[in-house]
């Protein structure tokens, strides 16, 4: 049983910073055209790929299903408009390294006409559980925090094991971000609905939605709308503005005074958390029949002219959404996909907006930092002072550097969460983040490259097997493999006669030297 404490405690270490989100609030919400290119990519989630459904040529609707996910740990795609598919091709993504993935290029028609085939759950109340999960999972709904989680997993524990906790993580810690906040601004109802949708389905004993204490507004409209729901069983609880208090492990901590097991999740101790976008996302998918084909994402920045937060269609190219915020400013350096303590710069903005992509933050020349070369640690332990996670950043680094895989384990790498509190204190502009990031995909891919040569062992074997087998059933004895008595027995004498011959020389021999010493 999880108790909700009455007061949230603080975690350890993290970083008060300046929290510049009212750029994009001042402009509130707009909505940006249905561009005559839609990107959709087919991998813009953790996990597998999903299988394209649709060809070159075909006419598709708005909400249609144009990409099935087979695995477990996957997401549908479904066509953000209608159009035509004019292509299935590679195409750059919001990634570090601008690679490629494979996209469905939808040249829209501009009607937005709606697919016939569309089923909502209005009475989500009395569904069972296992349908409100499959609903969701249908519907292609990944974790609109940054983290592209496929959100239906995160229900399947509900059904087996003991969750007592469903937290709403609203506490959007990082600056500049506000994509959460506008949502509840603007859909605080539809929001609340969420939440119980997501509640039900987890069959959860309690609900919290957690809100940083500065956030005097949001925390007001909340708990207006919450008067209104008080059939619904959900609390509301403010905690610390610190950065990262909205990281998972963290908020976890804060509301419970638990602590998620190092290498463990938050189901092994009762616990699921979901991001305030998916949550209205789930409201839409279960009640208004509409899988996840646009989201709400934060434009700002002094790079951009006109920033805002804005509700965009998923494969709409950045540079129409940027256009759509009236363009970059003179001044303008570069664009980070994300914030400015864990976002990654966008190298091309032809890239489409995916599902998980929160932010678009515009710097400007003055504002960009130039690539100072890093110098030697001096060990100063700032770095393990701010450190959220409570792990020892400066042993990670030396480990990094000499890629060590066991030591690197050893001191927990994988509970970091790249939060960017130890780069940001690092006297000596030591890179720390990307060395972790770097280590951890060196970690898994030598993991996995381990796994798939365990798995072309195991299916050789076992073919080699199956082929011992098959031809112990099938194989007929042949006139060769029939010995030749007559030949055994002819090999028998011929041996049995050398050994004669052999016997008789010894005897030949010993006689000679017989005489030899009678003589």
């Amino acid at each position: 049983m999880i108790t909700v404490l009455e007061k949230p405690i603080p975690f350890n270490g993290g970083l008060s910073l300046k929290p510049n989100k009212s750029m994009s609030l001042e402009a509130g919400l707009s909505t940006v055209p249905i561009p005559e290119l839609l990107y959709v990519p087919l991998l813009q989630h953790v996990g597998l790929m999903p299988v394209a459904l649709v060809d070159v040529g075909d006419q598709v609707e708005k909400g249609q299903l144009i990409a099935e996910a087979k695995a477990n740990i996957s997401a549908s795609v479904h066509a953000p408009s209608s159009g035509v598919v004019k292509a299935i091709t590679d195409h750059v993504l919001p990634n570090p390294s601008a690679s490629v993935s494979r996209c469905i290029v939808i040249q829209t028609d501009g009607n937005d006409h709606w697919c016939a085939d569309r089923q909502s759950i209005t009475d989500y109340q009395t569904a069972n559980p296992v349908e409100l999960q499959e609903h969701i999972r249908r519907a292609g709904i990944v974790g609109l925090g940054g983290a592209g989680f496929p959100s239906s997993v995160k229900l399947i524990p509900g059904l087996t094991l003991d969750i007592g906790l469903l937290i709403i993580n609203a506490a959007e810690c990082e600056p500049y971000i506000s994509c959460d906040e506008t949502v509840i601004r603007n859909y605080v109802e539809e929001f609340i609905i969420g939440v119980d949708i997501l509640a039900h389905a987890l069959q959860v004993d309690e609900c919290v939605i957690a809100i940083e204490d500065n956030k005097r507004e949001v925390i007001e409209i909340v708990d207006a709308a919450l008067a209104q729901h008080r059939d619904k069983d959900i609390q509301l609880k403010q905690i610390s503005s610190l950065y990262p208090a909205g990281g998972e492990k963290q908020l976890i901590k804060s509301i419970t005074g638990i602590d998620v097991p190092a290498d463990g999740l938050p189901v092994d101790i009762g616990v699921v958390t979901y991001n305030v976008n998916t949550a209205l996302a789930a409201k839409r998918a279960v009640i208004d029949a509409e899988p996840l084909i646009k989201r709400i994402v934060t434009v700002t920045g002094k790079g951009i002219r006109q920033p805002c937060n804005v509700e965009a269609l998923i494969g709409t190219p950045i540079k129409d959404i940027v256009a759509h915020c009236g363009g970059y400013q003179d001044d303008f350096a570069y664009m980070i996909i994300g914030g400015p303590m864990m976002g990654y710069r966008l190298l091309d903005d032809s890239a489409p907006l995916i599902k998980k992509t929160n932010c678009l933050l515009s710097v400007t020349t003055e504002e960009s930092i130039s690539d100072q070369e890093a110098s030697p640690c001096i060990r100063c332990d700032e770095c393990a002072q701010v450190c959220p996670a409570g792990l020892q950043p400066q042993q990670l680094h030396w480990h990094s550097k000499k890629y060590n895989a066991k030591r690197l384990t050893d001191f927990r790498l994988f509970d970091c969460i790249e939060c960017g509190c130890c780069s940001f204190v690092c006297p000596s502009h030591i890179p720390l983040v990307e060395q972790y990031r770097l280590s951890k995909h060196k970690i898994w891919n030598d993991r996995r490259a381990a796994m798939e040569a365990e798995q072309l062992q195991h299916r050789y074997l076992k073919k080699r097997d199956r082929e011992l087998s098959a031809n112990k059933k099938t194989k007929k004895p042949t006139q060769a493999d029939i010995p030749d008595v007559n030949a055994l027995e002819s090999d028998k004498a011929a041996k049995q006669q050398l050994i004669a011959d052999a016997v008789e020389r010894v005897k030949q021999k010993r006689l000679q030297n017989s005489k030899r010493n009678s003589d």
